[in-house]
């Protein structure tokens, strides 16, 4: 820093009076006094690059600056060196205020009509930036003079001289050498070149001339380098970049970056700007398409599931746009994930060993207490494959499997990996398969990185830089039920539709799962293919409803779009889930996914956890002799001569789903004559199963009015007729039939034909 004597308005200054100063000073200077802050490294700009290094964006701090923290060792030697050499060559000799350069000015003031000489140290020009000193009055000069010594005081020459080129102007609003090389060169400070260094060493001494922002400024610069280097010509190799030119991409992801690591000033990121772009362009693109239905918000974000790195993050669709609340992340905001968290019910359910992926599971009417819960569709499929029904995304059996789960239930597994479930398990209960606890999307890919990687749980990447106390993955599912839920997936048809796919070559599987929350306020996909992992979104940040917003047919469509495009350009890893050994495949029955009996028709085969899985031998096939004088049954221990069949042996709520569904399937006849029950063993082994009322539930009942509570159950197969009783009174004959309730405790008691019973226990109570 230089100033003019004309500019201070000194007077001839004598020397006894200079020497009290200086004496008063070096007083203050040495005085016990607590150390200052030397830079607020809380208020500073944030540089978020790509998996490159290139730049996504430079933040602002509060006050408008471009400040950007960046240590000494960070900066080039030769722009130290530079910085030294041309603002205070006699930095490591003085004690703040160089005396001799300080004389110099104030004799050099003494002449008429004389420049007075440059006698700013660094440490002062330091100080003036530090406190924002004004220097151009007697008072001001003296007070930055005390200020340095008062540094020099407290802080060695590196930190100085660290915080001078991080508090130094470059020009405008850009502040040390760090911002100024992002927004001059767009690189880090770190990497610029010897000329690079040298001109920005040169920028500081007079930054509203020089700062390279127009043309004028330009020549001045290179004049300085004129005067300062010679005829060296490298000035005329640079490339100077202007303020309007820094790049502000992934804005959501930046702010995520930072919000993760609010102390980095500098953040080198995972993110990949191929897969972000083509990301960005195709959500674009599908909402031009669909903003005629409504449909004007979505969020993408994709990850690379071996590492969990996020390679692509788009919180919306568009980051300006205020009537979309475009700024809001919704990638981080929770919302209901429909039925996305149905993989994991049916992983539980295979680890705890209930089902296989061949497993019959029923879709039929369902009542647990007073929820009947329903299928998104509203009609039933009867018995379908395990597999079958999470691809088709049945909410019956995923129910019924929820209620199995134990140890841990899915609200505990929920738990584990630290999502921020906020309520208890029973403010819950059962609509946890469909959906009715709020998740966000990046903690629904963590989710899903379990399929991908054997069942760890492994944390987000975001920083592109090696952890230095890396985590040690969390075994959360068993290895053998990730590997067969993912297999499960792979049987999902991609959509018939599809938005922005280019076909290219053999296409690999893709293990995808859709959902759609209650009231179509959120439409979701999320698929697996290779080792990437794709997440999309479509919704409302206000939480508006939308027809359109259903999962398969409208965001399906996209996931696909995205993944295809992606693998087109960037190399496409096979999956690091490779079939553990503790499988093993086993002949099963084509229709009850059980292993086959003697009776069963041949040619299938299935995955079972021996020792886990479920191994009963089929019963759904049975053998029978039948009379063929009238088509009746015979009894076991009929010893007449008769016809022998296979006949299939369905609950009666399937064969009603079956009917419904206009498929025929054949009860087998009934018996010629009631048999023995010491004989008639399979009839012992499927009683019938009372599904309401249910045991030890209060059902309630309105005083004044017709009140009647619903008696259902389910006959096993080839069973024709059931009868109910309360507390040995009969009621009435059928699958369902309906009481007239009043206030007390009952027993209900329920007959098949051939004397298999079950019952329960219930209780009703009056209400206001």
């Amino acid at each position: 820093m230089r100033f003019t004597a004309n500019a201070l308005k000194l007077s001839p200054i004598k020397p006894a009076l200079l020497a009290a100063v200086l004496l008063l000073l070096i007083w203050l200077g040495l005085g016990l006094t607590p150390q200052p802050l030397l830079v607020n490294r809380a208020n500073g700009s944030y540089a978020v690059t790509d998996n490159n290094g290139h730049l996504l964006r430079l933040s602002l701090t509060s006050d408008e600056k471009y400040r950007l923290w960046t240590p000494l060792v960070e900066l080039p030697q030769t722009l130290q060196n530079a910085t030294l050499h041309y603002e205070d060559r006699w930095f490591y000799q003085h004690p703040g205020i160089n005396p001799v350069a300080l004389c110099r000015a104030v004799l050099s003031s003494l002449v008429p009509h004389n420049r007075w000489m440059g006698a700013s140290t660094l440490t002062m020009q330091l100080a003036r930036q530090r406190w924002r000193l004004k220097t151009d009055t007697v008072t001001g000069k003296l007070k930055q003079m005390a200020y340095a010594l008062w540094l020099e005081r407290h802080f060695s020459k590196t930190e100085l001289l660290q915080a001078y080129l991080n508090l130094a102007p470059y020009g405008a609003n850009i502040e040390g050498a760090g911002a100024a090389a992002w927004v001059y060169f767009h690189k880090p400070v770190s990497a610029l070149s010897q000329d690079e260094a040298r001109a920005l060493a040169l920028i500081p001494q007079n930054p509203s001339a020089r700062a390279p922002m127009t043309p004028a400024a330009l020549q001045r610069l290179r004049q300085a380098w004129r005067t300062a280097y010679g005829d060296d010509p490298g000035f005329d190799r640079l490339w100077f970049r202007l303020r309007k030119d820094l790049p502000f991409r992934a804005p959501h992801f930046s702010e995520r970056l930072h919000a993760l690591h609010p102390d980095a000033a500098t953040l080198p990121s995972t993110l990949d700007t191929t897969v972000q772009e083509l990301s960005e362009e195709l959500l674009a693109g599908f909402l031009r398409q669909h903003h005629l239905q409504g449909v004007v918000n979505a969020s993408v974000m994709v990850v690379h599931a071996p590492s969990m790195s996020v390679l692509g993050y788009v919180g919306s669709a568009d980051y300006f746009n205020r009537d979309i609340q475009g700024y809001v992340n919704g990638l981080k905001a929770p919302r209901s994930p429909g039925s996305t968290l149905k993989p994991f019910i049916y992983a539980q359910a295979i680890a705890q060993g209930l089902i296989t992926p061949d497993t019959r599971v029923k879709d039929t009417p369902l009542r647990m207490g007073d929820y009947q819960p329903e299928n998104f569709e509203r009609n039933f499929y009867g018995p379908l494959s395990a597999t079958d029904a999470l691809v088709r995304s049945r909410n019956i059996p995923a129910i019924s499997l929820l209620a199995q789960l134990q140890k841990p239930t899915f609200h505990q597994f929920l738990l584990q990996p630290g999502i921020p479930i906020p309520k208890q398990a029973a403010n819950y209960g059962l609509s946890l398969a469909i959906g009715s606890a709020e998740i966000s999307m990046e903690d629904l890919l963590r989710l899903y990185g379990l399929l991908a990687n054997n069942g760890e749980l492994k944390a987000l990447r975001w920083l592109n830089q090696t952890d230095p106390s890396p985590q040690a993955n969390k075994p959360l599912l068993l290895p053998e039920a990730a590997f067969l839920v993912r297999e499960m997936l792979e049987t999902n048809p991609r959509p018939q539709r599809s938005f922005g796919g280019r076909s290219f070559g053999q296409q690999q599987a893709v293990a995808w799962k859709t959902g759609t929350s209650s009231g179509l306020k959120d439409a979701w996909a999320i698929g697996i293919m290779g080792d990437l992992m794709v997440g999309v979104w479509a919704g409302n940040f206000d939480g508006s409803p939308n027809r359109h917003l259903v999962g398969r047919e409208l965001v399906g469509p996209l996931l696909f779009g995205v993944l295809d495009a992606i693998a087109m350009e960037r190399p496409m890893a096979d999956s690091d889930a490779k079939s553990p050994t503790g499988l093993k495949r086993i002949e099963i029955c084509p229709l009850s996914g059980q292993p086959v009996s003697p009776w069963c028709p041949r040619g299938k085969t299935g995955w079972i956890i021996p020792g886990v899985s479920p191994i009963k031998t089929c019963t759904l096939h049975r053998r029978i002799r039948i009379n063929p004088a009238n088509g009746l049954r015979l009894c076991p221990d009929d010893q007449r001569q008769g016809e022998t069949r296979v006949a299939e042996f369905w609950d009666s709520d399937e064969l009603e789903s079956f009917r419904q569904a206009g498929v025929r399937r054949d009860n087998p006849p009934a018996f010629e004559r009631s048999c023995d029950d010491a004989t008639e063993s399979n009839a012992a082994a499927n009683p019938p199963k009372i599904v309401s009322p249910q045991a030890g539930v209060s059902y309630p009942v309105r005083a004044g009015q017709q009140n009647t509570i619903e008696f259902s159950a389910i006959s096993a197969g080839g069973r024709h007729r059931l009868f109910w009783f309360v507390d040995d009174d009969f009621i009435g004959e059928g699958t369902t039939v309906f009481w007239p309730g009043k206030p007390g405790q009952f027993a209900v008691a329920v007959i098949d034909d051939q004397g298999q019973s079950a019952s329960a226990a219930f209780k009703v109570v009056p209400t206001d």
